[in-house]
């Protein structure tokens, strides 16, 4: 569309000529909308008027289909704005100083449960999507979502905060620009610059997170959350911080520092920090196979009351879960949960060795 209108900058048009011309594909469907276009100057005036929301919704539906179909009235205009990236299916995001609008008009188009990038322009983008492979470029920022993961590539330069939220019930992974991998837990939101062009490179968690962070020793890596700061060079360590008056952090291999409240420690692996509002920071050895067993879809727990037990399992399958007595939330619990296996087999297994009966009632899983 912008090139119809004049609207690209010398780089760009030069890029969308170099297209047309290599590619007979992108040649013909360049002529189609030129006519398209031209035939009638209220369809340019309609264009103007589409929500981003109708125009996600018009990229994702291109880009689960491969091979050319026709398109009704509004999806040739669609069409016509995807054409700077020709069959590739690359969308350059619209600047908006209209970002409350664009964020409501985006809302409506993300299914619920649904895993999504909330861009710093108010741009929502859905990543659910998960049997899709696309690519969507803003500036100088590829982004590609394959196998339950995100991945960026971006200059430094762009340095704006976007949010990446996961909701109970999923799990979905990142890599940041710098090559920092991070595998983010049920519930857990995530927010980060698409480049980091200062002297650090920072991000904010809350939730759960295993972080790999890419070595660059002159850029330190600090990870902040509700209660303590994660200070890093390269290393992989996990943090917990669904309880909003704690935050747990367990060193794999590497070194951090972790700041709160007014102490600081340094972490070797095999150790973790767990800061409590009441108690401070304290370190101690942990045990790999409990601390990162959700890294594979599974939860080992030994000796723990089932009240702890219950927020993790409503995380993980997007539930509500009541004890109905008091003292059957205090009863302990050793074993494993395999997530794959759903809520029933747990429940099934509370009753066998616990005889904790239950039932569902509005939406909600009463044990008795």
């Amino acid at each position: 569309m912008l090139k119809l209108t004049g609207g690209l900058n010398a780089e760009d048009e030069a890029r969308v000529d170099a297209l047309i011309q290599k590619d007979a594909a992108v040649a013909d469907k360049w002529k189609e909308l030129q006519q398209f276009f031209q035939e009638d100057e209220q369809r340019r005036k309609d264009f103007e008027t589409m929500s981003s929301a109708e125009i996600m919704e018009g990229v994702m539906e291109r880009r689960a289909y491969y091979k050319p179909t026709p398109f009704p009235f509004k999806k040739l205009l669609i069409a016509a704005a995807l054409l700077g990236a020709g069959a590739f299916g690359i969308y350059q995001f619209t600047k908006t100083n209209h970002t409350s609008k664009v964020l409501a008009d985006s809302h409506k188009q993300i299914p619920p449960k649904s895993v999504y990038l909330e861009l710093e322009n108010g741009e929502i983008c859905d990543l659910s999507r998960n049997e899709q492979h696309y690519s969507i470029e803003e500036g100088n920022v590829i982004l590609n979502t394959s196998n339950n993961t995100l991945t960026i590539i971006a200059d430094k330069n762009n340095s704006g905060l976007n949010k990446l939220i996961v909701p109970p019930g999923k799990d979905y992974s990142i890599v940041l620009a710098d090559g920092t991998v991070i595998r983010m837990n049920a519930g857990s939101t995530l927010q980060f610059p698409f480049g980091f062009n200062g002297h650090t490179r920072e991000i904010t968690l809350s939730g759960e997170a295993y972080v790999k962070v890419a070595t660059a020793a002159e850029q330190p890596f600090t990870v902040h959350t509700p209660t303590a700061t994660i200070q890093v060079l390269g290393t992989e360590f996990n943090v917990n911080t669904y309880n909003v008056d704690k935050a747990a952090i367990s060193l794999v291999q590497g070194a951090v520092k972790v700041l709160a409240g007014e102490q600081e420690v340094v972490l070797k692996p095999g150790f973790e920090a767990e800061y409590t509002t009441q108690k401070g920071i304290n370190t101690r050895p942990f045990d790999k196979n409990n601390v990162l067993s959700w890294l594979e879809g599974k939860y080992t727990f030994n000796k723990t009351p089932l009240k702890d037990i219950i927020p993790i399992l409503e995380r993980w399958y997007d539930v509500k879960i009541v004890p109905d007595n008091p003292a059957v939330a205090e009863k302990t619990i050793n074993g494993q949960i395999d997530k794959s296996e759903g809520i029933e087999s747990f429940l099934e297994t509370l009753k066998i060795i616990r005889s904790a009966e239950y039932y569902y009632k509005n939406d909600t899983i009463h044990i008795k």
